[in-house]
């Protein structure tokens, strides 16, 4: 295990497409490259003063060129010159960005809460405006399955619709009118649905249109919860702080990792290939942790 003391809080965690480089952004406002083999870090760039990060999150391009910082407002940076590659627009970037299907675009829920909006963020140009979806209600968020053929769509009336993308037709609906759902996101295997309530996430197993596990009580999913790569596992933040790996088959917990992080568990990653996780907390330093699943 690897310990790692930083300047601040660790807010945001991802590594590289080839799980050679973890980045992590701290509370100093400094995004830091990180080499996993050597414990090496090099400071790559601060997001600026007039920037908030209210929502910390932040993904790598798939071919490595690119850091996506879902900051305010949300900044793309080329990870060779160390600079400011693009400004996502705010039309774009409405209650925050997320990586869309590829890798290569940003995307959020339209302003009017009725479609989905994507922006390529290499070229700096806009992409499709997705919408007329076979939803009962405006859109709250989105999440499309691996492959972009499928998207999960959360309504402000607690419903969830998994819609086909070229017909904007429902495949599933899933009514939760009492959970208060915050998210609905895929897992990598695209056949689990993991529904974000604030206090515990409920699992939607998409080929048997089921329930699989009705709850497993974490602390604020929607902050901190990340997808093991191909395991049907998740990390999550317990109650009392704790990082927790729990399976997405039983809702049982793997682990518990008691690291010496602060007050609690902020966010973590996997790296691609699964075998180890980074997790950041409070306390001025991260962990990376092998993985035993």
């Amino acid at each position: 295990m690897w310990i790692q003391p930083v300047d601040g809080s660790v807010q945001a965690i991802a590594f590289s497409p080839d799980g050679r480089t973890l980045y992590t952004q701290d509370a100093s406002r400094w995004f830091t490259a990180w080499d996993p083999a050597t414990h090496e870090g090099r400071r790559l760039f601060q997001y600026p003063e007039r920037s908030s990060n209210h929502f910390p999150r932040m993904f790598a391009s798939p071919d490595g060129r690119y850091l996506v910082a879902n900051t305010s407002p949300a900044l793309v940076w080329n990870l060779e010159t160390r600079e400011v590659h693009a400004e996502v627009p705010p039309k774009f970037a409405y209650a925050g960005v997320s990586v869309g299907a590829g890798g290569g675009r940003v995307e959020c829920v339209a302003d009017d809460w009725l479609g989905v909006r994507t922006w390529d963020y290499v070229r700096q140009e806009a992409g499709d405006e997705l919408r007329d979806w076979d939803v009962p209600d405006k859109i709250k968020t989105h999440h499309f399955a691996p492959g972009g053929r499928t998207v999960a769509l959360l309504s402000w009336s607690d419903t969830v619709t998994i819609c086909d993308v070229e017909s904007r037709k429902a495949i599933q609906t899933i009514d939760a009118p009492k959970q208060a759902l915050q998210h609905a996101r895929f897992a990598p295997d695209g056949d689990t649905l993991v529904l974000y309530g604030s206090d515990g996430v409920t699992v939607w197993d998409v080929p048997s249109a089921a329930v699989r596990v009705a709850k497993i009580a974490c602390d604020r999913p929607y902050w901190m919860l990340a997808f093991h790569p191909t395991a049907p596992v998740a990390a999550v933040r317990r109650t009392d702080g704790l990082l927790s790996l729990v399976s997405l088959r039983t809702g049982e917990e793997v682990r518990a990792l008691d690291f010496d992080l602060g007050r609690y568990a902020a966010c973590a990653g996997f790296s691609p290939d699964g075998l180890t996780c980074a997790v950041g907390g409070t306390d001025s330093r991260f962990a990376v942790f092998d993985v035993d699943v």
